[in-house]
């Protein structure tokens, strides 16, 4: 009976350890939210001009101006007019379209630790 008595919840210690923990899991989750919604545009932009009726008359370079044109219209920082030829590849194929896209996305996390996320997306006509 007296050990029942005891027990009357979670400790001082218990919810500071129990704060901190979720305190750096919603740090970790405002720092990638971002992130992920650049790659959300990027996967609609994608299917939006692979989708068009006229992708596969267009030339390469339409193409790939027309993608980055909705990428800056949309904001995405991660494939721009600066590094799309390292992160964009339009391939034309007997009247067939593909867009790859890979890119990496750093972003810092606490002193000199950072959250690395790669993204490789592929959309075909």
């Amino acid at each position: 009976m007296s050990f029942r008595k005891r027990q009357r919840g979670l400790s001082f210690l218990g919810l500071v350890t129990l704060v901190a923990i979720l305190g750096f899991a919603s740090v970790i989750g405002l720092k990638l939210i971002p992130i992920y919604m650049d790659s959300w545009k990027i996967d609609k932009i994608m299917n939006t001009v692979i989708s068009d009726p006229d992708v596969d008359q267009q030339s390469r370079n339409e193409v790939v101006q027309s993608m980055l044109k909705r990428l800056d219209i949309d904001a995405v920082d991660a494939v721009n007019y600066s590094n799309y030829k390292e992160s964009m590849r339009v391939t034309k194929e007997k009247n067939k379209t593909q867009i790859h896209i890979f890119y990496r996305v750093e972003t810092p996390l606490i002193g000199n630790l950072y959250l690395v996320a790669e993204f490789d997306k592929n959309v075909n006509s």
